[in-house]
């Protein structure tokens, strides 16, 4: 298979660490791409880094946001610059291995519609202790799994936990990920977000570490954020009124579960976020009875 792979790396003031991205996917196995980089207002030198690439490569496009729009509103718009059917994502602060694509190619050979490998989590310094056991907790899960392999009964894996940890290691079909709601509401928390819609498609899995995940005090996870998780609640409950399909929004309501637990995760009282949300009357009466 020789399709072309339209990447797309969002982009905001991540100057230190975007010039590395970038040069992980120029030395990919794999040379059927186009790399779309979509700027969201940076105020850093990551625009004169990025346009210093386009000259040196054809394959690298640049969009420029004339105003910060947030991630969920940058990734909608640069799908509907890819030219592929297929989309894969690189975070400008994450690398890709060299091999990363055309594994990922490889496995859309099998019909699947979501492809995702295991991922390798670095700092640039030493280990950052507040991400090992949710790394921790990541594999407890991936290594239940065969090398590869189509993943039955996904929403089982997204209750326990949310095994795909960053967008770096997804590659989907443009066409179902189009279909998707893009929900500003749930800015932070947008992958998982996205993997609950998408977890009913074919999923495929590649045990193979192809993304080094960069985890560092500037790094979503670990700013102290916690309005993400009441904004995450509230966009699910939306989402959850949208679907028709019973069983669909009955195991739509179990992985919302798991967001319950991740409160305590984070040590966020019930106080903080109404948990109410999840039990909607509307809800459980029109999906439900």
């Amino acid at each position: 298979m020789d399709e072309k792979i339209s990447i797309l790396m969002p982009s905001y003031n991540y100057a230190s660490y975007i010039r590395e991205a970038i040069e992980s996917v120029i030395k990919q196995t794999y040379t059927n791409w186009e790399l779309i980089i979509i700027d969201d207002a940076s105020t850093d030198s990551s625009l004169g880094i990025i346009k210093e690439y386009l000259r040196k490569d054809p394959r690298i496009k640049l969009v420029i946001n004339e105003k910060n729009l947030g991630l969920a509103k940058t990734l909608k718009k640069g799908i509907s610059f890819a030219e592929s059917s297929w989309i894969a994502f690189l975070e400008c602060d994450d690398i890709f291995q060299p091999t990363s694509l055309e594994k990922k190619i490889e496995a859309a050979q099998n019909g699947a519609e979501l492809i995702f490998s295991a991922a390798e989590g670095f700092d640039n310094k030493n280990k950052i202790q507040k991400f090992e056991k949710h790394i921790e907790d990541i594999n407890k899960y991936i290594i239940k799994l065969d090398k590869s392999m189509f993943i039955e009964g996904f929403p089982k894996f997204v209750y326990k936990t949310n095994i795909i940890p960053t967008f770096s290691v997804v590659m989907v079909k443009k066409e179902i990920l189009a279909g998707c709601n893009f929900n500003p509401l749930c800015e932070t928390a947008l992958d998982y977000y996205l993997w609950a819609q998408l977890c009913f498609h074919k999923i495929y899995y590649i045990h193979e570490k192809l993304t080094l995940w960069r985890l560092h005090n500037d790094s979503y996870l670990n700013r102290k954020q916690y309005s993400w998780l009441r904004k995450f609640l509230f966009s699910i409950s939306i989402f959850a009124q949208t679907v028709q399909n019973k069983n669909r929004i009955q195991q739509f309501f179990i992985i919302a579960n798991s967001i319950r637990k991740r409160l305590i995760y984070f040590n966020i009282s019930k106080n903080r976020i109404k948990l109410s949300l999840f039990n909607n009357r509307y809800i459980f009466e029109k999906f439900l009875p």
